[in-house]
């Protein structure tokens, strides 16, 4: 582990950040193989110890790292999927719940199974689900659509949807519209509840953030990027963030703020959210992704370069965050500790699912 820090102009630490650099930095660009209309990304799910986690693969495979335990995976039961989008862990990590693009939901460990989107409609998700988001009890969940639509379960209180206000996620094209699903439509959308439960914010991969229940509105990529986005000064910022999608969002413990994170690494911290540098402030790039034969429906074939950042999680006192890539790299920043990666552990998978 190797400790770094960012003086600032006057002396002053502005940022401390452990990052280990060998360990977590992805080495070279990646070719990602599409056969599915959603390209993966790595699903994070820290222990409440904060001194582990698990990552998901698109086939429900899990990686236990830290005092993350293994309650079993997908292929450990013969089940074949290839649609695994999230996963979320049970308050006392003894068990964790994954999910698929149709909605369908797996528990493990002492993770209840409270009902699925095929279960309750009789059919898969009418948009493909991204994200699967815990009870502060464990004794419910919400999925969340790329539309915007929530789903509840078990005791997770339903405060509200995109569609329900008549409003469309503005997602981020990374490139021609036929190639637009190959990244962008899996991690379209996200959720956070706010402490108590009783409400919960839902950002989109433009950076916008919509809010329902209790939860509070802290500022948005676009529309407060000049101001309320701490960044460090070394920091690349966007000035159009369409280009660089959002791929994760994480609220603070007191829910009086939030993080997002681009695909290049870039983070922007809104509300109390404190800023613990990003990949850009010690001059970390990540590597291209390329995506090769993707075909919508069957007669588009693309080649196009992406960032590979997927996605985040906070620690569990909200001192730091993970920030993860698609082939599986974890990069840990503030009080986020590194326990290992899917390079790291020389484990060969095409991809890793988003969360």
């Amino acid at each position: 582990m190797r400790m770094l820090q960012r003086v600032g102009l006057a002396g002053a630490v502005i940022a401390v950040a452990c990052l280990p650099l060998a360990a977590a930095q992805p080495a070279s660009a990646t070719t990602v193989a599409v056969t599915t209309p959603y390209l993966t990304s790595v699903a994070i799910a820290p222990t409440p110890s904060g001194q582990g986690y698990w990552l998901a693969g698109l086939d429900g495979g899990i990686f236990a790292f830290g005092d993350a335990k293994f309650f079993g995976s997908l292929p450990s039961q013969h089940v074949r999927e290839s649609d695994i989008v999230g996963i979320a862990s049970t308050p006392d990590g003894g068990g964790y719940w994954l999910v698929g693009a149709d909605g369908g939901v797996f528990s493990f460990g002492d993770a209840k199974f409270f009902g699925s989107v095929p279960g309750a409609l009789g059919m898969p998700a009418p948009n493909p689900v991204t994200e699967i988001v815990a009870t502060a009890d464990g004794l419910g969940y919400w999925l969340v659509a790329t539309d915007g639509g929530v789903f509840t379960f078990g005791d997770a209180g339903y405060y509200g949807s995109l569609p329900s206000v008549n409003i469309t996620p503005n997602p981020a094209r990374v490139a021609q519209s036929e190639v637009y699903f190959a990244y962008a439509a899996s991690r379209d959308v996200f959720l956070q509840p706010t402490p108590d439960g009783r409400g919960y914010w839902i950002a989109d991969s433009t950076g916008d953030v919509y809010i329902f229940g209790d939860a509070s509105y802290y500022g948005s990529v676009p529309g407060a990027l000049g101001s309320a986005v701490k960044v460090s000064p070394h920091d690349v910022v966007v000035g159009n963030p369409t280009t660089i999608p959002v791929t994760g969002f994480a609220s603070t413990p007191d829910g009086r703020g939030y993080w997002m994170v681009g695909t290049d690494g870039s983070v922007y911290a809104f509300g109390d959210a404190p800023f613990f540098a990003s990949l850009a402030t010690f001059g970390i790039v990540p590597p291209p992704v390329t995506i090769t034969g993707y075909t919508r429906p069957s007669t588009v074939d693309v080649s196009i370069p992406l960032s590979t950042v997927s996605g985040m999680a906070r620690s569990p006192d909200g001192g730091g965050y993970w920030l993860t890539s698609l082939d599986g790299g974890v990069f840990g920043f503030g009080d986020a500790p590194f326990f290992g990666s899917v390079p790291g552990a020389h484990a060969t998978i095409d991809s890793v699912a988003s969360s």
